[in-house]
């Protein structure tokens, strides 16, 4: 099924529901072809941010399982990092080069590119099957944990956590427009992808509206998540000692990229200021009102005891 709850399940089971597909989908794709890895690898790191938005959301409830948890698919996603950061290390540097056209000369570019890459693929390739391993191993033992934990299941204990996941998003929102460092940007992209992710699982509960909040919050993780992979592509260049020719080609890049950044900074401000300045109070009301509205529609068969939304 697809990530979302359906109104007249239970809350509950919804939870544990969801859970366990997604750790079934993380698994089917990192078992699948060689030839298809780097795209699974990608879906599980975002399965495994959705998979924390989702304990995040029921922190209360789970107590001191929490930790562990979130623990868990932050390791998961960590371990599958290294050899997709260096693929979005290069396809901003390919974006950033392509743009330029004949400023940049291909036979420098090209060279530097290979400066970036870093170590051999053979390296790589080996290091990769090992975290993949770790990985599915990391899999079985989630599957039975999330069974088990105790999620939230009741519409008091849901509200706290999205009452407690705006006044997050508000505060880190409020750094960030203190100063534009990329650690505040970056916390305040993951609170926002955090309830892009909660309010897609109540896509067919909260009113209406909620869905354009939804695609606002989309957009303006992308726009930050672009702004991060060029400062990302700046650390990187900036620390390199290079020959002349290479500095030289590395100095227009990196002025290029702040421009770049600065631009994707103003429209992620932009679009998500409305979303990002509302009083938590404010948003769990809203979400109550839909959940009360969702409680009055016919349940479905599969509603387990209690938790009903």
């Amino acid at each position: 099924m697809a990530w979302r709850f359906e109104p007249g399940e239970g809350l509950r089971k919804a939870f544990r529901r969801v859970s366990a597909e997604e750790i079934e989908k993380v698994r089917a794709g990192l078992s699948g072809p060689e030839d298809s890895r780097e795209k699974a690898i990608h879906e599980a790191r975002q399965a495994f941010k959705r998979l924390r938005a989702l304990v995040r959301l029921a922190k209360p409830p789970l107590g001191s399982d929490f930790a562990a948890e979130n623990k868990r698919w932050r390791d998961a996603g960590r371990l599958l990092s290294g050899s997709r950061d260096i693929t979005v290390l290069l396809q901003s540097f390919d974006k950033l080069v392509g743009e330029g056209g004949a400023g940049y000369p291909a036979r420098v570019a090209t060279r530097l590119r290979s400066r970036i890459a870093g170590k051999d693929a053979n390296g790589a390739s080996h290091d990769i099957e090992a975290k993949l391993h770790e990985v599915l191993s990391l899999l079985g033992e989630a599957e039975e944990a999330v069974a088990e934990l105790d999620w939230p299941n009741s519409k008091s204990a849901l509200l706290h956590g999205f009452h407690r996941g705006q006044k997050r998003l508000r505060n880190d929102w409020e750094t960030a427009c203190n100063g534009v460092k990329p650690d505040a940007l970056h916390s305040w992209r993951k609170r926002v992808k955090d309830q892009a992710a909660q309010l897609r699982l109540f896509r067919r509960i909260v009113p209406a509206e909620f869905r354009d909040r939804i695609a606002a919050e989309k957009e303006t993780a992308e726009l930050l998540g672009d702004e991060h992979d060029l400062w990302l592509l700046s650390e990187k260049l900036g620390g390199a000692t290079l020959p002349p020719d290479l500095s030289d080609f590395r100095d227009k890049l990196l002025k290029t990229i702040e421009e770049q950044r600065a631009a994707l900074r103003k429209k992620a401000f932009r679009k998500g200021e409305d979303f990002s300045s509302e009083r938590a109070g404010k948003f769990a009301k809203a979400i109550g009102e839909g959940w009360e509205k969702a409680s009055k529609r016919k349940p479905r068969k599969h509603r387990d005891s209690g938790g009903a939304i």
